[in-house]
């Protein structure tokens, strides 16, 4: 990746709806030849979409935690993986090394969604042997941004 390419992609990581005319006049290419790169970046899959970050809170999911989900040794991990991939409370899950299989970042209403969310979903999936959750008392940062 040549550094044209990083200044875009570092330019369309703060605003992805920077015209491309500024990104032209930022990287010093033509506006037909960012219309290219990025272009190229969306095929190649370094772009992988574009959307809009919304704030939880003004959809009433006030409460972040992080999960730790144990599965049992005999668990169908394809299986458990699709399933969480449908819940919609879960934003991000991660094979992670240590003690625990899976980390997911769970966003709900209140304490009372998150133990709803718990025992009528996520305990109910098979091959699920324990779970542990920390919850969230503030966030200091959230990006979607990458050291470029």
């Amino acid at each position: 990746m040549n550094e044209p390419d990083k200044k875009i992609l570092s330019l369309l990581q703060s605003d992805n709806k920077t015209p491309m005319t500024t990104l032209a006049e930022q990287t010093g290419l033509s506006v037909s030849a960012v219309n290219d790169r990025v272009r190229k970046l969306q095929t190649n899959g370094t772009i992988k979409g574009n959307c809009a970050v919304v704030d939880p809170e003004v959809l009433g999911l006030e409460l972040l935690a992080f999960l730790f989900i144990d599965l049992h040794q005999d668990a169908d991990e394809e299986a458990f993986i699709q399933q969480m991939k449908s819940l919609t409370e879960i934003q991000e899950l991660h094979h992670v090394t240590g003690q625990h299989n899976y980390l997911a970042k769970v966003r709900v209403k209140n304490t009372k969604g998150l133990q709803s969310f718990l025992s009528q979903k996520l305990k109910r999936q098979p091959g699920v042997a324990q779970t542990e959750t920390l919850i969230v008392l503030q966030s200091e940062k959230e990006t979607t941004v990458l050291p470029i």
